[in-house]
């Protein structure tokens, strides 16, 4: 975070619309790891690039990703708004705010219906970039159409392909009697 301020990216919430909460989860604290380090480097990145600022921590460490965020020792109880006001989230990654798509759509789901922002750092949301770098923060803003969890083979946030509508019975009958005498 080359000419960043750390300063300016924490501190206190102003009530200036961009005080976000910093989330970072780690499974199993080992003394030769550095993700904590690397989980706070990717997040202050990203509250940088959409000009927001970072407000508290909400760190669970030795929290299985398992654990569904509104029961996380730290992240729950802003979820549950047991800590008082801030404007959003932002996270090293996707996987650290749960561990599948049914928790990240309900985290998601729950600050899209606050009018909260969700950031995380190294994924792109469709419709907010035409070219997004690599390794690039995204916010998902209030009003934005859609916000999606699944992670694509390109390392970017898209919606999980579902199946083609099946024809019914009728509609496989009509297809079939037309092809067959006429």
């Amino acid at each position: 975070m080359r000419g960043t301020d750390l300063n300016t990216i924490e501190r206190p919430y102003d009530g200036c619309g961009t005080c976000l909460l910093g989330v970072r989860r780690l499974s199993r604290v080992k003394p030769a790891t550095s993700s904590p380090e690397r989980q706070r480097e990717n997040v202050l990145t990203a509250a940088a690039s959409v000009g927001a600022h970072i407000i508290g921590w909400a760190d669970d460490w030795e929290v299985s990703g398992a654990t569904d965020p509104v029961t996380r020792p730290s992240l729950g109880p802003w979820l549950r708004d047991e800590r008082g006001p801030y404007d959003g989230l932002v996270a090293a990654a996707v996987d650290r705010l749960g561990r599948n798509v049914v928790d990240c759509l309900n985290t998601g789901y729950k600050m899209r219906d606050e009018k909260k922002m969700l950031v995380t750092y190294g994924t792109t949301v469709p419709g907010t970039s035409t070219t997004p770098p690599t390794r690039t923060a995204s916010p998902w803003k209030p009003g934005a159409r859609r916000w999606n969890c699944a992670r694509s083979s390109a390392g970017t946030v898209t919606r999980p392909s579902r199946p083609a509508p099946q024809a019914g019975r009728k509609a496989r009958r009509r297809t079939a009697s037309s092809t067959s005498g006429r």
